[in-house]
This record gives structure tokens, C-alpha cells and sequence, in this order.
């Protein structure tokens, strides 16, 4: 059985439960069944924690930072 292929950036981070990586993988646009696999869970599980207000805040705050990090390096001219 192969890994399903996601996003590596959820790597860059320290150790995190699954919900933590299940947020960063959602905030980056992977769909649930996909992070579901990744994370050794079902897809359902994945939409039932994407219920929840605390996560569903979880998720924006990573896209928050990620923009934020973006900016940073768009007004940083590193981007090229």
C-alpha cells in the first residue's frame, strides 16, 4: 500500500495529533478523504472533526498564517 500523496508542509511543524495535521492538511486544500487516508483514519472522520467550531477555527487560523507567511515573503521580494 502505497501513502497518499499530500502536502509536505504539514511535516515543517513539531508533533501534532492527528487533528493538528488533519487541520493543516484541510487549511492547504486537501480534501478530507485524502487527509483521512494520510493520517490512517476514515474520510468521515475527517468531516465529522471539520464540524466542529474549535477545528473549523483551527483550519483558519493555519490559512491565517500561511497568508501572513506569504505576505511576508511576497513584501520580502523572496518569492521569484
Amino acid at each position: 500500500m502505497t501513502t497518499p500523496q499530500v502536502h509536505d508542509s504539514a511535516q515543517v511543524f513539531l508533533p501534532l495529533s492527528p487533528r493538528g495535521r488533519a487541520a493543516i492538511y484541510l487549511a492547504l486544500g486537501e480534501p478530507p478523504d485524502r487527509v483521512g487516508r494520510a493520517l490512517g483514519v476514515d474520510g468521515s472522520t475527517v468531516r465529522r472533526w471539520r464540524q466542529r467550531p474549535e477545528f473549523r477555527a483551527d483550519i483558519g487560523r493555519v490559512r491565517l498564517r500561511l497568508l501572513d507567511a506569504a505576505t511576508v515573503t511576497l513584501a520580502d521580494g523572496s518569492a521569484r
